[in-house]
């Protein structure tokens, strides 16, 4: 079985027991980006090729203590689109920075793309406010323009339900990219108010804004 993301230790050891009840085992695990919800399983998973984008200390450096990093560090480094064989599966890994600089699409079997957190929601599917690395909201808001691209397949986010429909999945990004660009042009800092003000119905968590972007 082949993992994409791991969630945090509790979760990973849940998940590891299901897999062994179930007569599988781990044999790979593809970290989406180094971002301590979809990484810090691989502390209590079996050591298995953990891929991962060539970018990943940058993450670490941002949002892990150092003496964690041994933890995390990848096995297979991907630097450009790459497609593997899994099973009967072809899986393709896509460099993609935009949540993270080390943001990583996987498109399994050329129709469900893993989009890690480019949109994320909840588990009702309604959207969450969109979060980057700091000072990275222009590096987010341009790998959402490009997402749009792959606005054929099934979208299956980190957070949330499975999104499809090239017309959804475009509302869905107009609306985040909206709020980026609020940012973006305000001269100086901007309260959630005013930044939600274009866009299509406001987030869950919007208190977040404060903390990062205000």
């Amino acid at each position: 079985m082949l993992l994409v993301d791991t969630g945090y230790a509790f979760q990973a050891l849940e998940v590891f027991q299901d897999i062994g009840d179930s007569g599988f085992t781990i044999e790979g695990v593809i970290i989406s980006h180094f971002h301590d919800d979809h990484m810090q399983g691989l502390k209590v998973l079996p050591k298995v090729p953990v891929y991962g984008s060539e970018h990943f200390k940058t993450a670490l450096d941002i949002w892990t203590e150092k003496e964690e990093h041994r933890y995390f560090y990848p096995t297979v480094l991907i630097k450009d689109t790459v497609s593997i064989e899994f099973g009967k599966h072809r899986i393709t890994m896509i460099p993609f920075p935009g949540h993270s600089q080390c943001t990583l699409l996987t498109l399994i079997n050329g129709k469900y793309l893993h989009i890690a957190d480019e949109l994320m929601f909840s588990n009702e599917s309604k959207p969450v406010l969109p979060m980057t690395d700091p000072g990275c909201i222009q590096r987010h808001a341009d790998s959402l323009k490009k997402l749009k691209a792959y606005g054929a397949y099934v979208f299956l986010p980190a957070h949330g339900l499975e999104l499809q429909g090239a017309e959804k999945i475009e509302k869905q990004i107009d609306k985040r990219l909206a709020y980026f660009n609020a940012i973006l042009n305000a001269d100086g800092r901007i309260t959630v108010e005013e930044a939600l003000r274009d866009c299509d119905g406001g987030f869950l968590h919007s208190e977040w804004h404060r903390y990062v972007y205000e």
